[in-house]
């Protein structure tokens, strides 16, 4: 079952779903592209997606298949001597993943969508436009809750607003990944200050990132978040997000190989 390379047959793949496969859709697209592996069955139109560009590889599991066992093989192969997987799949794969893996965190997750006709955006003159001179001042602020997924690459490739009060950053959001030419985007990386809550930045921010995705022709806008994050998922609702699906993300290890020991004739 070798991997897929074809970008056509793969965004085939990938379109049966486009608003669960938004973030591989864009991993089509160069930067993304140099970190992704694609793997399918061959029973269907089911594809896996192993994305390196983090320390920990992500697998995203897209479609069903009576072969996932012999796809996720491919996947370990490939991952040869990585021991962690973060896995994000819908909860018809979830038992599949828990057999092959150990799960070390599991989390209930809620991908919210965004049609650009239902965007209600929020005015803020206090929000500006990030770039790469910032990451210095990103980086401070992420300091103290760290995100799961951030790379200093996203001020370049994707967008970024921030609000300053005087010298200081004290929010921000942005892109996880960002492909106008395929029409995708997903906003990501919302974080306030603690001391700084309660204001309508996280709201005027993600309507900041969430209108420029709109003007450069981004027609599938999509976002994650937690299932027990209710505040947040209100600050996406007022901005036109719906909830699409609810699905898995676990960070997981790999199960040690049970090997047989040789047994020694006549015993």
């Amino acid at each position: 079952m070798p991997q897929l390379t074809d970008p056509h047959l793969i965004r085939e793949r990938l379109e049966a779903d486009r608003a669960w496969a938004a973030f591989a859709l864009a991993d089509l697209e160069p930067p993304y592209s140099a970190f992704a592996s694609w793997f399918c069955p061959t029973d269907g139109p089911a594809i896996a997606l192993l994305y390196r560009a983090f320390a920990t590889p992500i697998l995203l599991c897209v479609g069903t298949s009576r072969n996932w066992d012999a796809v996720l093989d491919e996947v370990d192969i490939a991952l040869r001597d990585v021991q962690d997987v973060y896995a994000v799949v819908r909860p018809e794969t979830l038992p599949l993943i828990k057999n092959r893996y150990a799960s070390n965190d599991e989390r209930s997750m809620v991908r919210m969508v965004l049609e650009p006709g239902h965007h209600r955006p929020v005015i803020s003159d206090g929000a500006c436009r990030l770039g790469p001179d910032d990451l210095e001042a990103v980086q401070r602020l992420y300091l103290s809750e760290p995100p799961d997924f951030f790379l200093p690459s996203m001020l370049t490739d994707g967008l970024y607003y921030g609000i300053r009060e005087g010298e200081q950053l004290v929010a921000v959001a942005g892109t996880h990944v960002l492909a106008p030419a395929l029409g995708v985007g997903a906003l990501g990386n919302v974080y306030t200050r603690s001391e700084h809550r309660r204001r309508g930045h996280a709201t005027a921010l993600a309507g900041a990132v969430t209108s420029e995705m709109i003007r450069s022709g981004v027609t599938t806008i999509v976002l994650n978040v937690r299932e027990d994050n209710h505040s947040a998922r209100r600050v996406y609702e007022r901005l036109g997000f719906n909830g699409y699906c609810s699905y898995f993300e676990v960070s997981a290890s790999r199960r040690p190989v049970q090997r047989l020991q040789p047994t020694t004739p006549g015993v």
